[in-house]
């Protein structure tokens, strides 16, 4: 457990809470039962509730796992009262952690500035960090889509069947994991009547960095999704170049086979063979034979 206290408000984060640390935020902060049980381990949904006097928050943030190599969430529960921030989460969060190196630091305007005002403020500045690292991690997916695009027009198609999957994979979990964002923050601007009266500009501002950071991931959805269609129609162009090829290669193999079969034919009597040059006669009715058929196969523009 990691404490800042200041005049003004007092900042509880917690890490993986053992029982110890539950209690004491049963017995020093009259944290409900309820939510003591559900604090003991992760949950899959985001809410808001309010009980007696303190407002609990389940929020969760996209993460980029690079094993995986997509977006994965990671849940960190909030219990806001007039005077104290008690943040729990279960595993390490970057922005999370630089934003409370900075908080606990003496030196600079981080302390004095978000320290010194009230409970909402802290919260609304950690939450804007929280935005700015998923804001971030949108860049590199733009990058890694760039990428993507520029491989596609280079001719590698195929290569990019499974770049796009988990491109595609990676912005949908992104989405899934921050949508329900929307519904929580707009519970929590309908309960400002429990902060500062200037909460409600400040929870306003959130759901604006929100939005914003929702429609820079839609984009990139919709332009994974028009990527996936642009390298599928030329894999089906590539695809339908090559039956083609393989179609006429068969079309025209296919009466040089029949004419040298027939040549083959062990009869009495057979045209053109036992004449002088026969072979090469045969061979050159077969060369103005596929002529023929290639410039059929031109004057319908099929090559």
């Amino acid at each position: 457990m990691t404490t800042i206290k200041t005049p003004n408000v007092t900042w509880l984060d917690i890490k993986n809470p053992s029982p110890k640390e539950l209690k004491y935020l049963a017995e020093n902060y009259s944290v409900h039962p309820l939510i003591l049980e559900a604090l003991a381990k992760p949950t899959v949904r985001s809410q808001a509730e309010d009980y007696n006097g303190y407002v609990y928050l389940v929020l969760h943030f996209p993460v980029f796992n690079r094993a995986k190599k997509v977006s994965e969430p990671v849940e960190v529960d909030f219990i806001l009262t007039p005077d104290t921030l008690i943040s729990v989460r279960y595993e390490n969060l970057e922005p999370l952690e630089n934003f409370l190196q900075k908080c606990k630091s003496p030196a600079g305007s981080w302390r004095a500035n978000i320290l010194s005002k009230g409970t909402i403020y802290l919260f609304y500045y950690l939450i804007k960090e929280m935005y700015s690292f998923s804001l971030r991690q949108l860049d590199h997916m733009d990058e890694k889509i760039d990428a993507i695009e520029e491989a596609i027009f280079s001719g590698h198609h195929k290569e990019m069947l499974l770049a796009l999957s988990l491109a595609r994979s990676d912005v949908l979990n992104f989405l899934r994991t921050l949508r329900p964002q929307s519904s929580v923050l707009e519970s929590l601007l309908a309960r400002t009547d429990s902060f500062e009266n200037k909460a409600q500009p400040y929870l306003t501002d959130l759901l604006g960095e929100h939005r914003r950071v929702l429609d820079q991931a839609e984009n990139n959805r919709e332009t994974i999704e028009g990527l996936q269609t642009t390298n599928a129609s030329l894999l089906d162009h590539k695809t339908g170049e090559i039956m083609k090829v393989l179609t006429i290669m068969a079309f025209v193999t296919f009466p040089l086979t029949l004419l040298a079969n027939i040549f083959s034919m062990n009869t009495v009597v057979m045209p053109i063979a036992g004449q002088p040059y026969d072979f090469w006669i045969i061979i050159g009715i077969m060369l103005l034979a596929v002529a023929l058929f290639f410039g059929f196969f031109k004057s319908k523009k099929w090559l």
